[in-house]
């Protein structure tokens, strides 16, 4: 065999290998960019969820965070020996969040109970349980773990396998990586989803490569751990952690009370000093002679990176301290990756820049799993069953998992706010959107139909949650009003893409010479 002959063959083996793996993680893959390029806008579906129920436009000055914390524990009993934890308002939060770690009652054995309230920064009232507005945090999750009993590890499994297609996509396409960036062939409908594949892929090369090494770093991380924990710590993690730059509090409760005034005292000189706000607190051993309290704040003397103080409350001395002069190379390495990969070192530009770019991944993951169902259809090397399958998978999972996220957000916003579980009942209405999705994908014989149908309910309910939003507030969304006007166009043109794209399903369908490899059946 030649060696121009030996090549091709390697290169119709890489073909190959792309295009199943592409296949194998597709869906997985796709829900993970998805919710990914969402929760790009987390602080901003916070405050769409929360700001119009809760004006928050008085005059008056903020509460001292002293006053707040002390009459929240007023209401709560504290477990000294856990956390309390207060997410600071802010631009990005129009109201404190506040977790507060509960003592059990006795005989109680059942997991740890957090009391985890939204509190009105301007008069210190508990608005409701964080966790009623689920949606935010949903994504996230979804983003991280897709919902499922070890889905960390799927999810790292899945980035990994993306990293390889990249790899292994340069190397095919190396040698017209750039010369065919701008070719579109109208010869067949293979060859558009081709280059439209390929020009994507080129588009969003950089992108791609940061999000899959990142997204690795985060989601196998842990497995690295455990085994350095293991093998090179003598199974001391807290030693690990250390060495990490993250600071381990291991002090229990003395027994002695403690006046906590210097503690809120530092942090208001913490704030001076530093030239930013505090946007995290947490108290250890709060009240106690042992307490400790956590201070974190944007760091502007670094790229993606925070500054963070330990600081013992009793008798004034300083723990540990990260910022730009006083760090360690793990603990910055993971901060400048968490900033890359969630777009934090920058403004809103940046990150719609990010969205649009993680959309056209999900997009060519969706044209990728197309151009396998063309190719084995022409070929006739994969049975209609496995043809079917695939196709299935792709409507009910990828189409499935965007109408679900459509009837999430309308759900997050019709849903009363004195429903019992409201976020429970939010995560069961993605669930059964999805669920029905997929169900029906398999059932349904017209998939280009089934479709058509999907993208109309899409952009209904799309449309249906910016109607939602003028007729419960009229339009009386105080200072935030430009986060509600920004999620209401995002959900605009979701709609606008859904009616744009089933209208070209339907032109398609008006064309029978148009191959419709989608509606491949098992026989």
């Amino acid at each position: 065999m030649s060696e121009t002959s030996e090549k091709n063959a390697g290169i119709r083996n890489l073909i190959e290998a792309h295009s199943w793996l592409g296949v194998i993680i597709s869906v997985a893959l796709f829900i993970v960019f998805w919710a990914g390029s969402i929760v790009l806008f987390h602080p901003e579906l916070v405050t769409w969820s929360q700001a119009p129920h809760y004006q928050v436009d008085s005059p008056a000055e903020d509460i001292p965070i002293r006053q707040i914390v002390e009459r929240k524990l007023q209401e709560h009993r504290l477990n000294n020996e856990e956390h309390l934890t207060v997410l600071m308002a802010g631009e990005d939060r129009p109201f404190h969040h506040v977790y507060i770690d509960l003592e059990p009652e006795k005989g109680y054995e059942g997991p740890e109970q957090v009391a985890e309230l939204v509190v009105d920064p301007k008069t210190g009232e508990t608005l409701a349980d964080i966790g009623d507005f689920y949606l935010a945090d949903f994504l996230l999750q979804l983003h991280y773990d897709l919902r499922l009993p070890g889905g960390l590890y799927l999810v790292g499994l899945a980035t990994l396998i993306f990293l390889v297609l990249i790899l292994t996509g340069i190397i095919i396409h190396a040698r017209k990586l750039f010369n065919n960036f701008f070719l579109y062939r109208e010869k067949s409908r293979r060859n558009r989803l081709l280059d439209m594949h390929n020009v994507i892929g080129v588009t969003s090369l950089p992108f791609g490569l940061m999000f899959a090494i990142t997204g690795l770093v985060f989601n196998l991380s842990i497995i690295y751990q455990l085994a350095f924990a293991v093998f090179l710590y003598d199974s001391d993690q807290n030693a690990l952690l250390e060495d990490a730059g993250l600071t381990i509090i291991e002090e229990k409760p003395g027994g002695k009370a403690l006046d906590m005034t210097r503690a809120f005292d530092h942090v208001a000189e913490v704030e001076r000093q530093h030239g930013e706000p505090v946007e995290m607190l947490r108290f250890y051993n709060y009240g106690d002679e042992n307490a400790v309290v956590q201070i974190r704040a944007r760091d502007p003397d670094g790229f993606a990176q925070r500054y963070e103080q330990f600081y013992h409350v009793g008798d004034g001395s300083l723990i540990s301290q990260t910022d730009a002069q006083n760090n360690n190379a793990v603990r910055r390495g993971l901060d400048v990756m968490s900033g890359l990969h969630f777009g934090h070192f920058a403004g809103v530009d940046l990150r719609i820049l990010y969205f649009l770019l993680g959309m056209g991944v999900a997009g060519m993951i969706l044209v990728g799993n197309l151009l396998w169902l063309d190719k084995r259809a022409l070929q006739k090397n994969v049975g209609p069953r496995g043809i079917g399958l695939v196709a299935n998978l792709t409507l009910g999972g990828c189409g499935g998992v965007v109408l679900a996220t459509a009837a999430a957000f309308l759900a997050e916003r019709l849903m009363p706010l004195g429903l019992e579980a409201r976020g429970d009942w939010l995560a069961r209405i993605f669930a059964i959107g999805l669920g029905l999705s997929g169900v029906l994908a398999f059932v349904v014989a017209n998939k280009r139909q089934f479709l058509r149908l999907s993208l109309w309910i899409t952009a209904a309910l799309s449309v249906m949650t910016v109607i939602a939003d003028w007729a419960l507030f009229g339009g009386e969304f105080g200072q935030h009003w430009p986060t509600m006007i920004g999620v209401e166009t995002g959900l605009l043109v979701v709609a606008g893409l859904s009616l744009w794209i089933a209208g070209v399903l339907r032109r398609g369908m008006e064309q029978p010479s148009t191959p419709v490899t989608i509606v491949a059946e098992p026989s």
